[in-house]
């Protein structure tokens, strides 16, 4: 995430994930730790791989795992404790192993993008750790999920979706 972000609506997000910062999550100064947002951006990805039937927790999968290979937020706005969440989840690019997830975290009471974040997943074979093609069921959570950034229209009037 070299260039600068600027912060979407909710409706920028085709799927949302409702969370609470724990009172762990907060620092010295008062406010959510930077670390605690990619942990929220983390959940969120997983929660939606599960929803779409693209992640196999069982102790017998045999499919691949999605290795990040790049993460990073930026922030635009403080979250103090206590907190309403929501995640905004999208992917912003489908590869031929890879998938590029987009994230935003918003503050429901002030209704407000707080930070956007991405994360790169490289899939992998379980034993070899070499790159491989998406599943079909990566595939159709990636095309359910995905939202193309360049139509996406910047602006900072947030709203709940509808």
């Amino acid at each position: 995430m070299s260039e600068r972000l600027e912060p979407l609506p909710q409706e920028a997000y085709g799927w949302h994930y409702a969370t609470v910062p724990q009172w762990a999550d907060s620092d010295v100064y008062g406010h959510v730790n930077n670390v605690a947002y990619l942990r929220y951006f983390d959940t969120a990805m997983n929660v939606a791989l599960l929803e779409h039937g693209a992640l196999d927790l069982s102790a017998s999968s045999a499919g691949p795992i999605g290795l990040v290979v790049r993460n990073g937020a930026q922030f635009f706005r403080e979250i103090t404790f206590p907190a309403s969440l929501r995640v905004g989840v999208r992917i912003e690019a489908i590869g031929r192993t890879s998938l590029t997830w987009g994230f935003g975290l918003f503050d429901l009471a002030k209704g407000a993008c707080a930070a956007r974040g991405q994360f790169v997943h490289v899939y992998v074979d379980r034993a070899t750790r070499r790159p491989m093609p998406l599943t079909p069921a990566l595939r159709a959570c990636a095309d359910a999920l995905f939202r193309d950034p360049a139509t996406v229209p910047v602006t900072d009037k947030q709203e709940a979706p509808k």
